[in-house]
């Protein structure tokens, strides 16, 4: 069948036209015989302008070596593949294109020029290196990051993932995702893939998921549907470890209640004693009294004067502390001294309590320490071994030196302690009973600042209880020598 040859070039005309790529012509010199349409939107320049000039018109001057050597190709009848290259617009910029180089042959079979084909690739690349980012994102993140197909099985696996579960992409990929997912979690995972479905995500979900080696992982999921051409074909899941911030957002309302708890505590006992003052001092004012009330009065406003100087004190050392300002005023200490004075000072509130108070105390036990903060160690565990004793009870309180240490010992009968409170009862603002119907007052920080000023002398403070109703035996050992660091503080 004989072929129309106008017809034929009409239509290979009508191709060349429309194509969507730029189809170049040139001679053997580099000189452009023809420009589509295509290429005066890639490049910038219309026919007119191009025709008749040198390629290297679009060739960066980076790139010439590359044109010579396709020309040289072009004239050995080789042709040139998806080569991916940059050429130059009519307006300074660059573009990435794949360039594919074929010979032109005249009849005779000579080469006499090259037919060039450009593609605009700059959308691939960028989309080439927006998945190799994202991808880089997804491989480092502290995030476990998950795929999963509709039904259930994981397509990707993270190396967060893989430190969060313990199993690696090998073990994951191909299961279903229940593996991690609790037997009594495996209803959230039936709601999560029916949001899914409807094309919903789930943010922020706090859940628990199993390790491999059985132990349990709280975690915030986030889960979004994959789509592909409008289609959901999967899931993607984040899951962030969640330990640390739950850990800290229980300690913190902990702290939060404590603190409520210790300012309903502080309010009660400040008032009690100013209610008292108050009350006494009013009296007084009205010159109503007689002796021996007044008397009477002047005594309980002192005690109560006191109790208050004690109070501020305490949470004035207690803020000294928090703050790093407490110092020692350390010199030579003789401990008899104090723990006798201590123990004299306590026998009028033993005594009324009929409660025995018996001390053995060996002499002349010296140190070096801070005397007022020893005596207020001493006067603390004493108080508080009388504020726990009840009547009829007894004390026993020994000082006595030993290799390398002082040891001071207060010994009673009285209300004893659990197991599970010996180990809060030296921090500040703990008491084993709270609220405002509790029995015995105070703050609960004379035990935590004695621990703080016996460590502070480098010494050691414990206590042990054979359980409620046997007594407590609080004890404090001071070194006899203190080191450097101690008697800087």
């Amino acid at each position: 069948m004989m072929v129309d040859p106008i017809n034929a070039a009409a239509r290979l005309s009508a191709i060349i036209a429309s194509s969507d790529d730029a189809i170049v012509s040139k001679d053997l010199t580099g000189r452009i015989t023809s420009w589509n349409a295509a290429a005066e939107r890639m490049f910038g320049w219309t026919a007119d302008e191009v025709v008749g000039q040198s390629i290297n018109i679009i060739v960066p001057p980076d790139r010439q070596d590359e044109a010579r050597n396709v020309l040289r190709r072009i004239s050995q009848g080789l042709s040139v593949d998806h080569f991916e290259t940059v050429r130059r617009r009519k307006d300074g910029s660059f573009i990435e294109i794949s360039l594919s180089v074929s010979p032109i042959h005249a009849p005779d079979g000579t080469v006499v020029g090259a037919s060039k084909i450009a593609r605009d690739i700059s959308d691939r690349r960028r989309m080439e290196l927006e998945a190799l980012r994202l991808a880089a994102i997804v491989e480092w993140s502290e995030d476990a990051i998950v795929s999963k197909s509709l039904d259930g099985i994981i397509r990707t696996w993270n190396k967060a993932a893989e430190r969060m579960f313990g199993y690696s992409a090998d073990e994951a990929v191909g299961r279903h995702i229940t593996f991690i997912i609790p037997e009594d979690r495996l209803h959230e995972e039936t709601e999560v893939v029916r949001r899914v479905r409807a094309g919903e995500s789930l943010e922020h979900f706090e859940t628990v998921r199993r390790r491999k080696d059985g132990s349990f992982v709280d975690i915030s999921l986030t889960v979004s549907p994959i789509r592909r051409g409008g289609e959901i074909i999967g899931a993607s899941k984040i899951a962030r470890d969640i330990t640390e911030q739950r850990r800290l957002r229980k300690e913190a309302e902990e702290a939060n209640r404590m603190k409520d708890e210790f300012l309903a505590t502080l309010s009660h006992e400040l008032r009690t004693p100013l209610n008292t003052v108050v009350g006494y001092a009013a009296m007084l004012q009205k010159g109503t009294m007689e002796e021996p009330k007044q008397s009477k009065a002047v005594d309980v406003i002192h005690r109560n004067a006191q109790t208050l100087t004690r109070l501020v004190g305490e949470l004035l050392d207690t803020s000294r502390i928090v703050t790093g300002q407490i110092r020692l005023d350390v010199r030579e200490c003789n401990l008899s001294t104090l723990a006798r004075e201590a123990v004299e000072n306590m026998r009028p509130s033993a005594d009324a309590k009929n409660v025995v108070l018996e001390a053995s105390i060996e002499p002349g036990v010296e140190i070096r320490g801070d005397r007022d903060r020893l005596r207020q160690v001493m006067w603390n565990l004493l108080t508080n071994a009388v504020k726990f004793t009840p009547s009829d009870g007894r004390i026993d309180v020994r000082l006595s030196a030993e290799p390398g240490v002082a040891r001071f010992v207060v010994r009673d009968t009285g209300i004893g302690m659990t197991a599970d409170a010996l180990p809060h009862i030296f921090q500040r603002f703990w008491q084993a009973e709270s609220g405002r119907s509790r029995e015995h007052g105070g703050l609960g920080l004379g035990l935590a600042l004695s621990r703080h000023f016996v460590e502070l002398h480098g010494g050691r403070i414990g206590a042990s209880s054979a359980g409620p109703g046997t007594g407590t035996e609080l004890w404090v050992e001071l070194p006899r020598k203190m080191n450097l660091a101690a008697e800087a503080s």
